[in-house]
């Protein structure tokens, strides 16, 4: 176990410095100054592991601490989540969910869990398109984008799962809301990054199951 989350930490931090360059390379990256992506990735990656552990969910968890600390940090830096990275992360998430079932059996079997996964991630993906369409200032488009490869992940563990990753979303985005007020850093006309809140919303549920209702 322990070796197990020190190996966590150490492809965590890896992947964290990987994204930093990647980041500082995009058309419209940003800057990250070294090692923070590496430590809050390492962090985020030895946690995922340590509550996941041994299961083979395990490899999901620490692929949404990824995107999570990666994504998150762009989107809190510039508020806009690049295609270049919410576009190619869609088929990885397809192959890692595949590649899990093959392995996990899940309840149901393989075939229903990925229609679960499938069916998520065109209903959330077109509910979130159209309030998108419906006011641009409150959803962005990259969020939108973002929001199949979550459906995908959170998808192939329950339908259940999809419900808790956007409830626990919106509520995440509330909080910083109502704290941005308090705070007077924030303004009623304010849009706040929520790329952040759907991929935190996403790992939580991932992490710990038992809060999903199934």
């Amino acid at each position: 176990m322990l070796l197990a989350v020190a190996l966590g930490a150490l492809v965590g931090a890896l992947a964290g410095g990987a994204g930093r360059v990647l980041l500082g390379r995009l058309r419209r990256g940003v800057a990250v100054r070294p090692p923070l992506l590496e430590v809050a990735a390492g962090l985020v990656t030895a946690a995922g592991v340590a509550v996941a552990w041994p299961t083979v969910i395990v490899v999901l968890v620490v692929w949404a601490g990824l995107l999570m600390v990666i994504l998150g940090a762009v989107d809190i830096a510039a508020h806009r989540l690049p295609d270049a990275l919410t576009l190619p992360a869609l088929p990885v998430t397809a192959v890692l969910v595949l590649l899990t079932g093959l392995l996990a059996r899940p309840p149901g079997g393989l075939p229903a869990a990925l229609l679960t996964a499938l069916v998520a991630a065109v209903i959330v993906t077109g509910l979130f398109a159209a309030a998108a369409a419906l006011a641009p200032r409150a959803m962005g488009w990259g969020d939108v984008k973002l929001v199949p490869s979550l459906a995908l992940l959170t998808g192939f563990v329950s339908a259940g799962a999809v419900l808790w990753w956007v409830m626990i979303a919106f509520g995440l985005g509330a909080v910083v809301s109502l704290a941005g007020l308090a705070t007077r850093r924030l303004s009623l006309q304010s849009a706040i990054p929520f790329g952040p809140c759907l991929l935190a919303g996403c790992w939580i549920v991932l992490a710990w199951p038992g809060i999903v209702l199934t």
